[in-house]
């Protein structure tokens, strides 16, 4: 699904925090549009040195967040709904496919570890789990991609996998749209269980389609992003 591979957490290079905390303060506004980042306030808001920040900018510019100009240094680039249209686009070749080459392979085994992770993922929408949904949501595709992985096509997903959660962490879901998420899992479980590949690639496709529009959607209907951006930078 389009929200699956998650982005993770936990201790690592300097240069992820950083990475991170960039992502964040784009996607909410912090950072207009077109804005210069210049290296030498980045290091001085986020309190490190410029290697890191360095790198962080060539992820982020994978991601799609950032153009890198010669000469020029760095600029945010404008999260448009036709920007991530796009992301979904790419999305919705690969994750069908990933699904179609490992639904043949499902066992009784994956089903049982499926339909626990299911479980946990309704659990948090009951909750009210914001960030514990997002990583259920994230975990019940990624463990189908898994069981006969293309690793490949799984690096490019994970090209844009944080930046649709981030981007859904700030927007949130549309009303009705957690259930018939739950909804859409359960088919896709039932066709896993059957090992109905073409059916199963169709509803990850279905899936992928009712993502973006919500997520645009959502955008489209949000206030403007938040206070305390940043000049100058």
């Amino acid at each position: 699904m389009a929200e699956g591979l998650a982005m993770g957490s936990g201790p690592g290079p300097h240069y992820t925090w950083v990475r991170d905390r960039l992502r964040d303060d784009i996607v909410n506004g912090v950072f207009e549009a077109d804005q210069h980042l210049v290296l030498s306030r980045l290091c001085q808001r986020y309190r490190i040195s410029i290697p890191p920040i360095r790198e962080a900018l060539n992820q982020l510019q994978v991601e799609g967040l950032v153009v890198l100009e010669p000469n020029r240094g760095a600029r945010v680039r404008r999260i448009s709904s036709d920007f991530i249209r796009e992301l979904f686009e790419i999305r919705a070749v690969l994750e069908p496919a990933l699904v179609g080459r490992s639904v043949p392979h499902v066992t009784t085994a994956h089903i049982e570890a499926l339909t626990a992770i299911q479980e946990d993922f309704e659990s948090a929408i009951v909750r009210s789990d914001h960030a514990a949904l997002l990583r259920g949501n994230g975990r019940f595709h990624d463990y189908i991609y898994g069981v006969h992985p293309n690793g490949e096509a799984i690096r490019l997903l994970r090209q844009h996998a944080s930046v649709i959660a981030t981007m859904r962490n700030r927007f949130g879901y549309q009303a009705g749209r957690l259930e018939r998420i739950v909804e859409e899992h359960h088919a896709l479980i039932r066709a896993c269980r059957y090992r109905d590949a073409p059916l199963a690639m169709a509803i990850a496709r279905s899936h992928i389609e009712h993502s973006v529009d919500d997520l645009v959607g959502q955008m489209q209907e949000s206030p403007a992003p938040v206070d305390g951006r940043v000049p100058g930078l």
